[in-house]
């Protein structure tokens, strides 16, 4: 460390030895404050800038052991090096100054050489700490810009997602709490044509940003691939049919774009909207959870498969279902069902069936806020995994 970037303070009773000690440092190139006794140099070192304190060990007022002691319990800004000036050197005074906080020792008399050496070894610990503060200021920006950027992803994120909609009665809404700024869930729902309404929960694997970005190509991706797919079938063609070719386009483009190692999790479904029949597909995903017009009973929908983006030429089997009005179709991540409470205990599936039952009359909107609210009072802190349900009412 440079010895203009050393500010010291000196607290000794004996003015002859005091004049003495400032000469020297200021020799040395040290901004230097000397003080009479103990409680004098407390009340300079609290003005601050300060990271040199020697001091006697006697003094009246204040010893030196109860500086060193006050000057180690205030926040200084930077780390203070403690030299302290003693005529003894018993076991006894000088273990009960280092557990004041001392540093380092000279004793008296004093030599200027090792004086010297002293305030040199000094001078190399500040200089290490100067340095360390320096990195982690830069940290703190550095972190502080991550922080920034990464609450703007979660602002683009969250205005990717579909906003609560009706489509000729099919109402949609959705619940969406990442385990950090950025998630690798999503949902969606749209019509790849008129007539048509398709939607999804995706999963891929991994948090982060990282799954953030492939989650966001996937929802575009499989978007593409839908309107794509039903704009070339064949007239009459059904949900079934065409939910499986939807996937399974979309899983081809997956892995013509996919440079990572991430893969998703889907269900997929498609619904003709004017007859109200559809179909699902579970690629890899929890199962879809259906309820009946005149029962509160949800029960899953589909048998599992292989995700996206792991093997080429995948078949998927598509599952229908009607949506008559009050028929109920919720999808959910597996963040929800393996929410742990504090004691280890997974949220479960039954435990969520049972919560969209009973709000089986409720708004879409007030049945995922109640599941909002049970997995935050479940989980009693922040998620381990991303939470998303998207629950669709048919009026």
């Amino acid at each position: 460390m440079p010895a203009a970037a050393v500010h010291a303070l000196v607290a000794d009773d004996d003015p002859m030895l005091l004049a003495l000690l400032e000469a020297f440092l200021q020799t040395r190139g040290y901004a230097v404050t000397a003080c009479g006794d103990g409680l004098a140099a407390l009340e300079q070192f609290e003005r601050g800038g300060f990271n040199l304190l020697i001091t006697d060990r006697n003094m009246p007022r204040m010893d030196g052991l109860a500086l060193c002691r006050a000057v180690r319990a205030r926040d200084a800004g930077r780390y203070v090096y403690c030299i302290m000036l003693t005529a003894s050197d018993e076991e006894d005074t000088l273990v009960a100054a280092m557990e004041a906080g001392v540093d380092d020792f000279v004793l008296k008399p004093l030599r200027p050489a090792e004086l010297g050496a002293r305030l040199r070894a000094a001078e190399r610990v500040l200089a290490l700490e100067a340095g360390l503060a320096a990195r982690n200021e830069e940290l703190a920006r550095a972190y502080a810009q991550l922080s920034r950027d990464l609450e703007l992803a979660r602002t683009l994120q969250l205005g990717q997602l579909p906003a609560p909609q009706s489509f000729d009665g099919l109402r949609f809404h959705g619940l969406f709490q990442t385990s950090s700024f950025v998630g690798g869930d999503v949902y969606d729902w749209f019509e790849p044509v008129p007539g048509w309404l398709a939607f999804h929960l995706a999963d891929v694997s991994g948090h982060g940003v990282a799954a953030a970005m492939v989650a966001g190509n996937a929802m575009h991706l499989l978007r593409s691939a839908a309107e794509d797919v039903v704009r070339a079938a064949p007239e009459g063609q059904g949900p079934a049919a065409l939910a499986a070719a939807i996937v399974a386009e979309a899983n081809a483009r997956f892995l013509r774009m996919n440079a990572s190692d991430l893969y998703l999790t889907v269900a997929f479904g498609l619904v003709h909207i004017a007859s109200r029949r559809g179909a699902v597909v579970r690629a890899g995903h929890p199962p879809p959870l259906l309820s009946a017009p005149g029962t509160a009973a949800f029960e899953p929908l589909g048998e599992g498969d292989v995700p996206l983006g792991m093997l080429p030429d995948i078949r998927w089997t598509a599952v229908e279902f009607a949506l008559p009005p009050g028929a109920r179709l919720a999808l959910y991540s597996d963040g929800i069902t393996e929410c742990l409470d504090p004691a280890g205990e997974p949220f479960g599936e039954q435990r969520l069936r049972d919560l969209l039952a009973a709000h089986a009359r409720s708004t879409p909107q007030q049945a995922c806020q109640a599941v909002g609210e049970a997995l935050r009072d479940w989980r009693g802190g922040t998620f381990d995994d991303d939470v998303t349900l998207a629950v669709l009412a048919a009026g």
